[in-house]
């Protein structure tokens, strides 16, 4: 027993240095297969030229200044809008709004001046944006004799983009050349603010945070923790076509697509 006992203890080192080598090799091969599939990956992202936000700014200024023309007056009048007098940033989306109303209003659209009993002559008075920076803090100060300067101190600031379009709009008789009527231009201002609180922000409002939470629940681009939660909604369907009675419709309910991704469960959207 005694012999037993003195062979087991014997053995014992060259067993656990066998067993350390083992585990040393196992560990190493770990380590190897690690770095052999271990990857990296990266997302590459891309913004367009000009900011979603710039675009709505501008193209809620021409809503806005389009809802100040009486188009009702188009009613039952073949119109032709002469757009070559017209030059501005998003111009398309100036004339396809300007043919929207007329339509809207009952007029109908021709291709050429010749048929018309109305033209329309839109023009441009200035459509675009403006930014605007201001604070309440200490400006960068230089001590004087020392190649040093004091950074600026923001406790807050704001940063204000404004939107402007200005049209100027007339009508005349094709056939005789003469006015229609005085015309006028129409213009409208939109703005959207980004307010930060010693650095934190930002605080948004303005008219584009109205119009993203009026269209989708929320302004869309994430917001501020500090605000309140505010109801995903369902942008309204958009009728493209009313048929006429006796004519047969489809009885198919709309379900309108969510106007944003649907979010994991527990997390909600703030502004």
């Amino acid at each position: 027993m005694a012999l037993a006992q003195t062979s087991f203890l014997s053995g014992d080192p060259r067993t656990n240095r066998r067993r350390v080598r083992q585990s040393f090799t196992l560990s190493l091969v770990m380590v190897l297969v690690t770095i052999a599939v271990t990857g990296c990956a990266s997302t590459k992202t891309s913004n367009t030229a000009r900011t979603a936000t710039e675009q709505l700014l501008i193209s809620s200024a021409i809503d806005r200044a389009m809802s100040n023309v009486r188009f009702d007056e188009f009613a039952n009048y073949k119109v032709f809008i002469d757009e070559k007098y017209l030059d501005s940033v998003d111009k398309g989306y100036l004339v396809g709004s300007l043919r929207h109303n007329v339509l809207q209003s009952g007029g109908q659209l021709v291709a050429t001046a010749d048929v018309a009993d109305v033209v329309i002559e839109p023009r441009s008075g200035g459509v675009g944006t403006d930014t605007q920076e201001s604070y309440l803090g200490i400006p960068s100060l230089g001590i004087p004799g020392m190649p040093i300067e004091l950074p600026e101190v923001k406790f807050v600031s704001r940063d204000t983009q404004m939107g402007t379009a200005k049209l100027g709009l007339v009508c005349y008789d094709p056939k005789s050349g003469k006015a229609l009527g005085l015309g006028g231009e129409t213009t409208a201002l939109t703005h959207n603010n980004d307010t930060y609180l010693l650095g934190m922000g930002p605080f948004r409002s303005g008219s584009v945070l109205d119009q993203r939470e009026k269209a989708v629940g929320f302004n869309g681009v994430g917001g501020s923790f500090m605000s309140n939660p505010a109801h995903i909604a369902k942008s309204k369907p958009v009728m493209m076509v009313n048929k006429p009675a006796g004519m047969p419709s489809l009885d198919v309910p709309f379900n309108a697509a969510p106007q944003i991704a649907t979010l994991p469960e527990g997390i909600t959207t703030n502004r």
